[in-house]
């Protein structure tokens, strides 16, 4: 049966639920998929950059992982270099 729902569905589904609003925005997905990713709203926060409060952008993000598949460890490493590649806007300076 796991091998007829992923022909059907895929191993990864991306849905993003925040880019028609304004503000920040949460998504919970369905389960059904090994890893979900949800992309929500931006928002802008203050924060501390240097010792000097800064408003920057924050983005909503919801990771689910299917954990009858997926380690917590291996699940963890992924969010934490997903962050770090979302943080430093990797791949954006090969786009037009």
């Amino acid at each position: 049966m796991p091998t007829v729902i992923k022909g059907f569905n895929g191993t990864v589904l991306v849905t993003s639920v925040g880019m028609f609003g304004t503000g920040a925005g949460w998504g919970v997905p369905l389960p059904g998929h090994t890893l979900s990713l949800t992309v929500g709203g931006i928002e802008s926060k203050p924060m501390f950059i240097n010792g000097e409060l800064q408003n920057k952008e924050h983005l909503c993000l919801t990771v689910t992982f299917d954990h009858d598949i997926v380690d917590g460890a291996p699940a963890a490493r992924f969010i934490q270099r997903l962050a770090a590649l979302v943080q430093e806007g990797a791949g954006l300076d090969d786009c037009p």
